[in-house]
């Protein structure tokens, strides 16, 4: 009888290959499920100082903050080296700049993968430097890899893991950075809902009183997010600026005075300030966010718009007649034409317009303006 072995696969049975072994496994999965489970930093810290070591076959791991550069602000962990980090945390500062990966790395942009220490300096060599022996009490460590977890303004959190003999292989390298991008985004995560916690709780103490609501972006551009604010703008700005430079040095300004303002690496609170937005200097409530951008809250006298009101209210006057020519039909270039501007200076209105009404493109715009012509609701 013939055995009919076409589609058989053939397996060599004196040397079989081993089966394939799954680069991350249970133990990631059940530490990312654990991860998007977290509704702080600090849950985060502690879930990586404890999971972490099990994945990568390290000695320890932490959660450092460093600040204005490589300088390290606070430290979390529950670890020995956490411990001994915040107790000696001046002269390690000390001689942080001696550690060999501050030549090859910028701490205010570190990259988005880990760093070992053993791509650049021997597991010999770096025994015998003075940071590691004071970082693990004498007893020094082969290897190390650092990567960003978060960064914002001056600041940027780092993920710490050590092994005291031996250095890491590439595969526990890959384990580390599918870890740091897990708890990367679960910490933006956070910090966005911190804002719109922070937002909710602001206006929701505003009691229904009108409040003008401005973003500073971090090119130090200032636009209006509300109403109120984009009837201030009209206000205070030319007409043809839909967005005011704030400048520099008042920028820097703000953004010191926002310093004392973070509760942890990725959440910050609203901090009371006084700012020139273009109308003079004026009371508000600051906010920043992890993306370097700044909501402005200036609470204002009046009442809410509605109807036809609220599109006066949502738009510029030189917003609202580039529309009137948009719905005609016209281009960009003819209402450049009519209005006698640039059609740059169109675009860049178009931009905002886009941006206020909470549409993506011409159409939704021009089908959105017309409804708020017709007084129906945004």
């Amino acid at each position: 009888m013939r055995v009919d072995t076409q589609h058989r696969p053939c397996v060599n049975l004196r040397n079989p290959s081993p089966p394939a072994t799954p680069l991350l496994g249970k133990a990631f999965f059940r530490l990312s499920h654990d991860l998007e489970a977290s509704d702080s930093f600090e849950s985060v810290a502690k879930l990586l100082g404890e999971v972490l070591p099990n994945l990568v076959h390290s000695d320890a791991s932490l959660v450092i903050e460093t600040e204005g550069g490589p300088n390290i602000r606070e430290v979390h962990g529950n670890c020995e080296i956490a411990r001994l980090v915040h107790e000696r945390l001046p002269d390690l500062n000390r001689l942080l700049p001696d550690h060999p990966l501050m030549s090859r790395m910028d701490f205010r942009d570190p990259g988005e993968l880990g760093m070992a220490v053993s791509d650049f300096v021997s597991a010999e060599k770096y025994r015998q430097s003075e940071f590691n022996r004071m970082i693990h009490d004498g007893l020094t460590a082969d290897d190390a890899i650092i990567g960003k977890l978060a960064a914002c303004c001056r600041r940027t959190t780092f993920l710490v893991t050590c092994r005291r003999e031996g250095v890491f292989t590439p595969e526990e390298r890959e384990i580390f950075d599918a870890v740091l991008f897990t708890a990367r985004a679960v910490l933006g995560r956070i910090g966005s809902m911190g804002v719109e916690a922070s937002v909710r709780k602001f206006l929701m103490g505003a009691a229904g009183s009108p409040v003008a609501i401005f973003a500073v972006r971090p090119d130090a551009e200032v636009f209006p997010l509300s109403h109120e604010a984009v009837r201030l703008s009209e206000k205070w700005w030319g007409e043809d600026e839909a967005t005011h430079p704030l400048g520099s040095e008042r920028h820097q300004a703000l953004r010191s005075v926002l310093q004392d303002a973070w509760v942890d690496p990725v959440t910050a609170a609203f901090k009371e300030t006084e700012l020139d937005l273009g109308g003079g200097t004026k009371e508000c409530h600051a906010l920043p966010k992890a993306d370097g951008e700044i909501l402005v809250f200036m609470p204002v006298s009046g009442h809410l718009p509605s109807g036809d009101e609220a599109l006066k209210a949502v738009l510029t006057r030189r917003q609202r007649e580039i529309m009137e020519w948009i719905a005609e039909g016209k281009t960009s270039a003819e209402a450049a034409i009519i209005l006698d501007i640039s059609p740059r200076t169109v675009e860049k209105h178009l931009e905002a317009v886009f941006q206020r009404l909470g549409v993506e493109n011409r159409i939704s715009a021009v089908r959105r303006f017309l409804d708020l012509k017709a007084g129906h609701a945004m």
